[in-house]
């Protein structure tokens, strides 16, 4: 059934004009992503009662890291729509696959929510996106430094997702070491407290730029237009908004 689902999506996606890969952030670890082919892909869809607003977007295809409700909302867009989570059983158990829609290939790999081998919250996975000539690494909610194996399948990332935040996740000290560690073209924050989680006991985005120096810095506004061609040579960090009420 899964198949024929994908064929019928890779038959009526419809065609973006240019030819390049559109990102847009929709808040937490929230992001919306349209390839040149047409497939359009949110990556974590959250639970509405985070606070951040309702996507403007349609999709053909919601990607989940982990079955916690702030990464995974089957309801996101209000109406069915094809999901795919990387554990089962709340977390309890992988969920791992390999799938292709149209020129986009997408995989995951295991990992872990906490560095206790998942005992405190549970299994994670890595969510990588291959379409445009670029790898989209998506890392959920990591809660542990990779290993050289997990660095290894992950290979040369193109666009990294990256939580910062802490407490939940990878520490801002982490994160900053996995920057080094992947060296990707272009590092997106998420995860971070914000407006919206105010109350939450995760570091805003100040700590992990505060690490980070070396690296050039660009706020991007809401979204951005990306070819593989115009990939930065040496390591970004790029500071997406996220939409606000109005």
């Amino acid at each position: 059934m899964r198949i024929l689902i994908y064929l019928f999506l890779g038959v009526f996606c419809l065609t973006f004009p240019a030819s390049s890969l559109e990102i847009q952030y929709l808040g937490h670890s929230g992001f919306f992503l349209r390839f040149a082919g047409g497939l359009r892909v949110i990556l974590d869809p959250f639970s509405s009662s985070l606070g951040y607003p309702p996507p403007q977007e349609e999709a053909d295809l919601l990607l989940s890291s982990h079955e916690h409700p702030d990464h995974y909302n089957p309801d996101f867009l209000g109406k069915e729509v094809v999901t795919l989570a990387g554990t089962t059983n709340n977390g309890a158990e992988w969920n791992l696959f390999v799938e292709t829609l149209g020129e986009v290939r997408f995989f995951n790999l295991p990992s872990y929510h906490d560095d206790q081998g998942g005992k405190l919250r549970g299994k994670n996975t890595l969510l990588v996106l291959e379409g445009e000539g670029m790898r989209i690494v998506h890392l959920g909610d990591l809660g542990t430094r990779l290993t050289l194996e997990e660095v290894k399948n992950l290979g040369v990332v193109s666009i990294l997702f990256l939580p910062v935040g802490g407490y939940y996740t990878i520490t801002p000290e982490e994160a900053q070491a996995m920057v080094a560690q992947l060296k990707p073209a272009v590092v997106i924050p998420m995860h971070y407290r914000t407006e919206v989680t105010a109350t939450w006991p995760i570091a805003p985005i100040e700590e992990f730029l505060s690490l980070v120096q070396g690296f050039p810095i660009h706020k991007k506004g809401h979204g951005i237009m990306i070819t593989k061609d115009t990939l930065p040579q040496q390591t970004e960090i790029w500071i997406l908004e996220y939409p606000k009420r109005e």
